[in-house]
Formats: structure tokens, sequence, C-alpha cells
């Protein structure tokens, strides 16, 4: 074989062996492109899937604690960590352990004809296993035949246990105070929940 057909050779090779080189290349950038892009969308859907997690937890509270079931004050006082606290609605005191807490429901889920008629909250996650649900919430029960309410503001601090459920690791609940009328009303947006999920009934 002439020196000149060696060349031609060697050539044709080195120009195929970059054409495929640069066809991999552009393959891994393509490839790399879009796991960048996919993976924002994924942590965005874990992030949403969390909020509601966290907002049907929340759900399950409100419909357990106003159930007048038997079996309230159990069934309440399960939603909160071993170590959970809480300082409710109607306590001058917080409570800090399951005996307290239990103390605590034994009075206000047994309030007559208890129920939430309002409900609006933010939840808010910091990781994935550390939500915040911040809000309003009404209460009505029944004293001396007639109907009370007391509109309330919570907040829900949340934590994935080892079984990875959600449960109430802070909880605290007190009536809307009357505000000063020197106390300058935020605007509504203030409570549009922004880089969080918006729940209410």
């Amino acid at each position: 074989m002439s020196l000149s057909k060696d060349l031609a050779i060697s050539g044709s090779v080195k120009f195929f062996d970059s054409i495929w080189n640069r066809k991999r290349l552009i393959s891994v950038i393509s490839i790399t492109a879009l796991l960048i892009a996919i993976s924002p969308l994924s942590s965005f859907a874990q992030t949403e899937k969390a909020e509601k997690e966290v907002a049907e937890t929340t759900d399950i509270w409100l419909n357990t604690v106003t159930s007048g079931s038997q079996k309230v004050v159990n069934e309440v006082v399960a939603l909160y960590a071993e170590d959970g606290v809480l300082w409710g609605t109607v306590s001058e005191q917080v409570r800090d352990t399951p005996a307290e807490i239990r103390d605590y429901f034994e009075y206000f889920a047994k309030l007559p004809d208890l129920s939430v008629s309002s409900y609006k909250g933010c939840v808010r996650m910091y990781d994935e296993n550390l939500a915040i649900n911040t809000g309003y919430y009404t209460f009505t029960y029944s004293k001396n035949g007639q109907t009370r309410e007391v509109p309330a503001r919570y907040s829900f601090v949340y934590q994935k246990d080892g079984n990875n459920q959600w449960e109430i690791i802070e909880h605290h609940s007190s009536a809307l105070p009357q505000a000063p009328e020197a106390l300058q009303t935020v605007g509504a947006e203030q409570d549009s929940c922004e880089n969080g999920l918006l729940v209410e009934r």
C-alpha cells in the first residue's frame, strides 16, 4: 500500500473518530442538561407532596379533636410526639409531657358540641422532615345552652417520626386578642401564603 493511501486511510479514521467523539460529547451534555432540568421539578413535586401530607395531618387533628369520640383523648394525644410541646388555647401553662397534654385534652376535647367553624393556614416546608403550619381557626362549643365562639391563631410544627409519619412536636394556640387602635392593620396580601401551601375550609 502506498504512503498516500496510508495517509488517506489514517485521515479518514481520525475524521470518523472525531465525529464519534463529538456525538458522545453532545450526548453527555444533553443528558446532563436534562438531569439538571428535571431535578428542580422532582424537588418541587416532593415538596408539594410533603405539603399536602402536612395539610392532611392538620385535618386529621381538627377532625379528631372535634369528633366527640369516646376515645378522643387517646386519639388526639397519639398525634403528638413523645417529647411534643403544647401551649393550648385555654391553658395558662405550656405542657411538655404526654401526661400534661392528655390532661389538657381531657378538658378541651370534651367541650360540648366542640367544632371548628373556620380554618385557614399556610404550610411551609423547612426540609424534607420538618414543616410548619400557621394560621387561624375558630372553635365553637355549647355552654349553658348557648353557642360560644373562640377565634384563635395557631402554629403546628411537624416532624417525621421513625415510621416516616408526620407528628406534632410543637403546637401553640391562643385566642385572638383585641388589637389596640394604634396598631396598624397589615394588608390582605400578608395572608397570601408565599412559598407555601394555602389551606382552608
